[in-house]
């Protein structure tokens, strides 16, 4: 009879163990692509999404910038300057115009002909293929994003709930009231409220109880990241996740910190 409760205790703790690690946010390091492989292809194009997935990313970030007819597009700028042949604000333009451009010549000819992508293109493209890590860029130049977000995530069935436990969705922000306003529209997405480096000092253990009643986490420059930092951050029930590494010693260095995550441009 004892061996009989043993070797049901023992399944159940196998069993147990199974199911806490049923979630992509058990486990005790997450490695978020940044922008993709952004290290080796053009930023927030299909290549580096591709790529990212490749290299067994557990997160692809998508940043998020509103056009002018309401389009969510995968973008970290508030201007075409940079990674595209266009110029202006994306806020200026409709998608139809932006659609056109070529984003991924400046990075490498080879790369000539890459677009820039809706949000409900990558979500419908890549949901089965990896979790999403979005971040509301400039939410404060753009009124009715963080709910246009929240109707394209439904849209592509982002939002059930068993999804969402599982890990497939985390949204991240430096904008406390785009955070709060996505919690209130859905109060059961992780959320992480990124911390802007002048702010770190401000951090005390009053003011990160207040941050742990809507954030999931907290998100940190590595530069400004010590152990003492993620060790107060974990007092208060709240990851780290740290941006942006590059290579395999900065990947060790954050781990030695007992960091929760990291943006990696080579993920």
């Amino acid at each position: 009879m004892n061996k009989i409760i043993s070797l049901s205790i023992t399944c159940f703790t196998i069993l147990s163990g199974c199911n806490n690690h049923e979630s992509v946010l058990d486990k005790d390091y997450l490695n978020i692509a940044h922008r993709g492989a952004s290290g080796s292809t053009p930023e927030h194009t299909y290549v580096a999404y591709d790529k990212a997935i490749k290299q067994n990313a557990d997160y692809t970030e998508l940043d998020l910038q509103m056009t002018k007819d309401k389009k969510l597009i995968a973008m970290h700028d508030n201007k075409l300057d940079r990674t595209t042949n266009g110029t202006g604000l994306v806020k200026n333009k409709s998608y139809e115009e932006i659609k056109r451009l070529d984003a991924g010549a400046w990075f490498d000819k080879k790369f000539k002909g890459e677009k820039v992508p809706e949000l409900n293109d990558v979500l419908n493209k890549y949901k089965k293929k990896t979790n999403f890590y979005i971040e509301t860029k400039h939410p404060d130049m753009y009124p009715g994003m963080d709910k246009q977000l929240i109707n394209d995530l439904e849209n592509n069935n982002m939002l059930d709930e068993d999804g969402l436990k599982k890990g497939k969705l985390i949204i991240q922000s430096f904008s406390e009231s785009s955070l709060k306003n996505i919690h209130k529209l859905n109060e059961s997405i992780p959320l992480i409220q990124l911390i802007d480096d002048k702010d770190i000092l401000k951090l005390n253990d009053k003011e990160l109880k207040r941050l742990s009643n809507y954030a999931y986490g907290l998100g940190f420059n590595k530069d400004l990241v010590n152990k003492d930092l993620v060790e107060q951050c974990h007092k208060h029930e709240l990851k780290v996740h740290v941006f942006t590494l590059n290579n395999e010693e900065e990947v060790k260095e954050m781990k030695k910190f007992n960091v929760d995550g990291a943006f990696n441009n080579n993920p």
